[in-house]
C-alpha cells in the first residue's frame, strides 16, 4: 500500500525539490569531466551521433546545453503527461491479488480520469543509420598504448520474433567466432563483444555491433581477425558444437527468467498495451531450439555484407596517426 500511495505522489505531486537540481548538475560536471577516460567511454558518448547522422535525440550536446536546463522546463515538458497520460501497472511478488485491487483502486484509481491508451508518437519514431560508412577515428584520453575496434552493421525492428532471435543467435555466434580468431591470429586472450539490438521503439531500425579492446600495435591485424570471423559465418554455416555452444546459454536464460520478481516485472510490465509480447515470450524457447545453422548463415548474409558496416576505431589522443 505504501509503495502505491508514495508512485501515486511522484505522478500527482512531484516535488522538484532544488536538492535534485543541484545532484544533476554535479553529475553532469562530473559526466563531462570524465567523457573520454577510457576508449569504451568515449566510443560509448559518440557513436549515438555517427550511427545516426548527429540526429540530436542520440547526439551527446555541449556540456552547456545540459547546464542550461532547470526542473521549471522540466515540470513544462512532462506535466501535461503526469495529469493525463495512461497508467499502466503491474504488481509481482507474493501477495494478494484481491486485495491488490483495491490497493490500486485507492490510490491510481481514485485520480480523475485519464487518457485510456498511451499516444503512438508515430511521427517520432523514425530512426536512420548513416549512409556514410567511411571509417571513422575517436579519441580518448586514458592510457597510450588501447584502443577500441567496432563495426556496427545496420539490421532491422523487432516486428518478427523469429528473425529477433536469429540476430540474437547470431550475435552469440559472433562472439565465439571473434574471440577464437583474435586469439588464433594475436595469440592473446581477448574478450570480445558481439550483440543484436533490435528496437521496437525505432521502425525498421537496428544495428548488429562487434567490438574488441585492443593493443594501439594490433589495430590492423584485430581488424582482419574480426572481419575474417564475420566472413566465416557468412561463408558457411556453424557446426553443431557451435550452435549449441551458442544457443545452450540463451536457453537457460529463458529458463531462469521467470525464477525472479524482476523477470516477471520484465515480462508483464507492459502486459495490457503490448499484450502479444507475452505469448512472444511463452514460444520464445520453442522458436530458438527450432533454429538452424542454415537460417542463422542467411541472416549473417542478409544483414552482415562485407561492405555494409561502418568502423569506428578509438585511439589514444596522443597518437598522431590510425
Amino acid at each position: 500500500e505504501l509503495q502505491l500511495q508514495a508512485m501515486a505522489a511522484l505522478v500527482t505531486d512531484p516535488g522538484y525539490r532544488s536538492e535534485g537540481e543541484l545532484r544533476y548538475r554535479q553529475a553532469t560536471n562530473n559526466f563531462f569531466q570524465q567523457l573520454r577516460a577510457t576508449p569504451q567511454s568515449a566510443l560509448q558518448n559518440a557513436i549515438g551521433g555517427i550511427l545516426s547522422d548527429n540526429d540530436p535525440r542520440f547526439t551527446l550536446q555541449p556540456v552547456e546545453a545540459y547546464r542550461a536546463l532547470t526542473f521549471a522546463q522540466l515540470k513544462a515538458g512532462i506535466a501535461d503527461r503526469l495529469t493525463k497520460g495512461a497508467v499502466e501497472i503491474a504488481i509481482v511478488g507474493d501477495f494478494d491479488e484481491a486485495r491488490a485491487i483495491a490497493l490500486v483502486a485507492r490510490t491510481f484509481g481514485a485520480l480523475p480520469q485519464r487518457e485510456a491508451a498511451f499516444q503512438p508518437y508515430g511521427d517520432q519514431r523514425n530512426r536512420a543509420f548513416t549512409a556514410d560508412l567511411k571509417p571513422r577515428i575517436i579519441r580518448h584520453t586514458g592510457p597510450a598504448d588501447q584502443a577500441l575496434l567496432r563495426f556496427t552493421w545496420k539490421t532491422r525492428d523487432d516486428a518478427d520474433p523469429v528473425d529477433s532471435l536469429e540476430l540474437s543467435l547470431l550475435g552469440r555466434l559472433a562472439q565465439i567466432a571473434l574471440t577464437e580468431s583474435l586469439r588464433e591470429k594475436l595469440g592473446k586472450t581477448y574478450s570480445p563483444s558481439a550483440n543484436s539490438n533490435t528496437t521496437r521503439q525505432w521502425r525498421g531500425y537496428g544495428v548488429f555491433g562487434i567490438a574488441a579492446s585492443i593493443g594501439v600495435s594490433e589495430v590492423d591485424a584485430a581488424r582482419a581477425a574480426m572481419l575474417a570471423a564475420i566472413a566465416r559465418l557468412r561463408d558457411a554455416p556453424v557446426s553443431a558444437d557451435m550452435l549449441h555452444r551458442a544457443r545452450q546459454p540463451m536457453v537457460e536464460t529463458l529458463d531462469n527468467a521467470l525464477k525472479t520478481n524482476r523477470g516477471w516485472l520484465t515480462l508483464v510490465g507492459r502486459a495490457q498495451s503490448e499484450a502479444d509480447r507475452v505469448e512472444r515470450f511463452a514460444r520464445t524457447k520453442e522458436r530458438l531450439l527450432a533454429l538452424t545453422a542454415a537460417q542463422v548463415q542467411a541472416s549473417a548474409r542478409r544483414y552482415l555484407g562485407e561492405t555494409a558496416a561502418l568502423e569506428v576505431l578509438v585511439l589514444p589522443e596522443t597518437q598522431s596517426g590510425p
